[in-house]
């Protein structure tokens, strides 16, 4: 089964053919996208399947990126996989950002993984996260995505119960200092790089959802995961959806 995965909800973009075969991208593209995303996109994802030599009507299986990131970068690439899934007839799947980002993280059982990642430019110590507790093997989410400073989630997690915690994604700015309360009380476990989400990430956390439940998000319902406002939102005072 081959899949076309999307990844637009951050500085750095990607697209991936990905063989569910063989677990691994067959080719994928990845790099700064900033405002030419909407031009470039198409001419990005049919580069990668030139590479891959495989046309867009060999996917089986579409992927998206749903956010939280970038507004404009979510919307183009939610935008533009739902046009695929249309055009194509091709089935979609929409994957929330966090939870693709854990596919990066190994923790035992009992254990929290946080999801991060940054918020926006003019906040440096501001990040989206999300939390997962580690059972049988598998991450499960404790709540929904939600945005705030490092210093106030790092807070919120010494009044866990959990003495394991993996952190996953970008650390802000700072964040060592930040985080030596919570060290000295528990094991935290950091990236060693920082990790952004890809194309392949995506692909490999939908197919996982494929074979437990093989069904299709409806691409006219499917909807982008903002959590902050837009720019024309907080100018306005009006918040859309």
């Amino acid at each position: 089964m081959l899949l076309l995965a999307l990844e637009t909800t951050g500085e750095i973009a990607s697209v991936a053919v990905w063989d569910a075969k063989r677990q691994e991208p067959y080719s994928q593209w990845q790099g700064h996208a900033y405002q030419d995303l909407t031009r470039r996109l198409p001419e990005l994802t049919q580069g990668t399947l030139t590479q891959a030599q495989i046309a867009l009507s060999d996917i089986d299986l579409l992927a998206v990126s749903l956010g939280p990131g970038s507004f404009t970068g979510v919307r183009v690439g939610v935008a533009f996989a739902k046009g695929l899934a249309m055009a194509l007839d091709k089935p979609l799947v929409g994957v929330r950002t966090m939870d693709a980002l854990t596919l990066t993280a190994t923790a035992p059982d009992g254990s929290l993984i946080v999801t991060l990642y940054p918020s926006r430019p003019t906040k440096p110590t501001e990040v989206y996260a999300a939390l997962f507790g580690v059972r049988d093997g598998e991450p499960h989410r404790d709540g929904e995505e939600f945005a705030g400073e490092f210093g106030a989630l790092v807070a919120r997690l010494m009044g866990r119960a959990e003495k394991i915690i993996v952190f996953c994604g970008i650390l802000p700015m700072g964040a060592a200092a930040l985080l030596n309360p919570l060290q000295r009380q528990k094991t935290a476990a950091l990236p060693l790089s920082p990790q952004h989400p890809t194309a392949s990430l995506v692909a490999r956390w939908a197919w996982q959802r494929w074979q437990r439940c093989p069904q299709p998000d409806d691409p006219v319902k499917l909807l982008p995961l903002y959590v902050l406002p837009s720019s024309a939102e907080q100018r306005t005072g009006i918040r859309i959806g």
